[in-house]
């Protein structure tokens, strides 16, 4: 499943935002209001003339901070769930590989985080694998075409050899290592 996340800052300043009653009190803590503080930013939104496009704005955005409109993260949650809006969450930067694999982004900067960290897994596992002796057997390269039923091997193809099987007599071994 992939989600789209909305913007969470919004581009352009809405015309509202400066009819907000809260631009009249900078001294309220408004992101993390708690006790009195959070009842005093809900009596004044519950007057302000923008409160709607405020709560709505927050909604649409998924915001996870503070007081908007009078709804705090838990109301914005519930409303969230129970309209379909995205529900606030703290989301990893862009660019990363958990904003790639946990929230489906596929931005072109995840896309290369999570390209990046899935090489270095691999490369640390098969370094893991070679340090305890596991792996694959050293390969082997064709000397000369071989036929084997209706399959036709051209000369230069590598091959894996299988435990218990004997070598191919057209078969030599290969001096570089497979890039793998």
């Amino acid at each position: 499943m992939t989600t789209t996340e909305p913007p969470r800052i919004p581009r352009n300043i809405p015309d509202w935002h400066t009819d907000g009653l809260c631009q009249l009190f900078p001294e309220l803590d408004w992101i993390e209001a708690q006790g009195e503080q959070a009842v005093a930013c809900r009596a004044i939104c519950s007057a302000c003339p923008v409160r709607l496009a405020c709560a709505l704005g927050s909604l649409e955005r998924g915001e996870p901070w503070g007081i908007w409109g009078g709804l705090d993260r838990a109301d914005r949650k519930t409303v969230a769930a129970e309209y379909g809006y995205p529900v606030p969450a703290m989301l990893p930067e862009h660019g990363t590989n958990a904003r790639r694999v946990k929230h489906g982004c596929t931005c072109p900067d995840c896309k290369h985080a999570h390209a990046l960290y899935e090489a270095e897994r691999r490369a640390k596992a098969r370094a893991k694998a070679r340090a305890r002796g596991l792996g694959w057997p050293p390969a082997h390269i064709l000397a000369a075409p071989v036929r084997i039923g209706r399959h036709l091997l051209a000369p230069g193809q590598y091959l894996l050899p299988l435990p218990d099987l004997p070598e191919h007599r057209r078969a030599a071994p290969v001096d570089q290592p497979l890039a793998a």
